[in-house]
């Protein structure tokens, strides 16, 4: 399961929750292992063990700097949320990931000529509507047959549910712990 606990940067994901996150990244087909909304690496650092375990390259997409916006009656976060964080901070901490700064999905452009190009298990935990909906969009096309997107706020934000739920109509389902998944 999980590492020494106090060793692993701070995350407001509960250990059951990375403890499930940890079990689908080991049965992902072989891939890259993607994660958007990254806040001070906790559970990056936990997809970062199975990366390394396996051989697979762990990528990394946050603005390092909080939400990039707040669009009323879909976003509980404000804008600046999140932001007690920084890129040093996170790649001192998991510094064999590919770090992709800025908003997604402007950013999955140089993630590509990088070499992201078949994702086996993307975790996306970045709170707001339109973010979301860009992973949805922007990163389906790129999952591997067996592969498989886990959305953190899915239970919990109503944006989050609601631009699932658009993208992937009749394709959603929940875990045990309250997070949606949706394979491919």
């Amino acid at each position: 399961m999980l590492a020494d606990p106090a060793l692993r940067p701070p995350s407001i994901i509960r250990d059951d929750v990375l403890n499930e996150l940890v079990m689908a990244a080991r049965i992902a087909p072989a891939g890259d292992i993607v994660e958007v909304g990254v806040y001070q690496g906790g559970s990056a650092w936990v997809l970062g063990g199975v990366a390394r375990e396996q051989g697979r390259r762990l990528w990394l997409f946050d603005t390092f700097s909080g939400m990039p916006w707040h669009e009323g009656g879909l976003d509980f976060h404000r804008k600046g949320e999140f932001g007690d964080t920084s890129l040093e901070a996170v790649r001192q901490r998991i510094p064999d990931a590919e770090f992709v700064p800025g908003v997604f999905p402007k950013t999955l452009k140089d993630a590509q000529t990088r070499g992201l190009r078949a994702v086996a298990l993307a975790h996306i935990d970045c709170d707001q509507y339109r973010s979301v909906r860009a992973c949805c969009e922007r990163l389906g096309p790129l999952m591997l047959p067996g592969g498989v997107m886990v959305f953190d706020d899915y239970d919990t934000l109503e944006g989050a549910q609601r631009a699932v739920d658009e993208a992937f109509a009749g394709r959603v389902r929940i875990s045990p712990n309250g997070k949606a998944r949706v394979a491919f």
